[in-house]
């Protein structure tokens, strides 16, 4: 887990491998306190090394890419159109599907 600062704002990220986020994110949900919390899992099928043989940090890929969310989903009607928007204005992250979890990507 790093924490990163973005526009103002720190938030953790998580970095996993070998796990699916989703059971990961539910696990930590019993055990954790909210602000502890992950703002976002990615998924790493190879982790960066340093000529030494350590973690490079500074490698990691940053957050908020395609890669570290989950499908895209477009409203299917007005209410859900809103409902998006709302969520858009508020989150102020990027384009918000039907499927997303408004706690998850807040």
């Amino acid at each position: 887990v790093t924490a990163r600062t973005e526009e103002g704002e720190t938030a953790l990220y998580a970095y996993i491998e070998g796990r699916k986020s989703d059971g990961v994110r539910a696990e930590l949900a019993t055990r954790l306190p909210a602000y502890m919390m992950p703002a976002q899992f990615i998924e790493m099928s190879e982790w960066p090394v340093t000529p030494s043989g350590k973690l490079d940090r500074r490698a990691l890929p940053a957050p908020g890419g395609a890669a570290d969310r989950q499908a895209y989903t477009a409203p299917r009607n007005v209410t859900e159109m809103k409902l998006c928007a709302l969520w858009e204005e508020v989150l102020k992250n990027g384009p918000v599907g039907i499927r997303d979890h408004f706690f998850e990507r807040g």
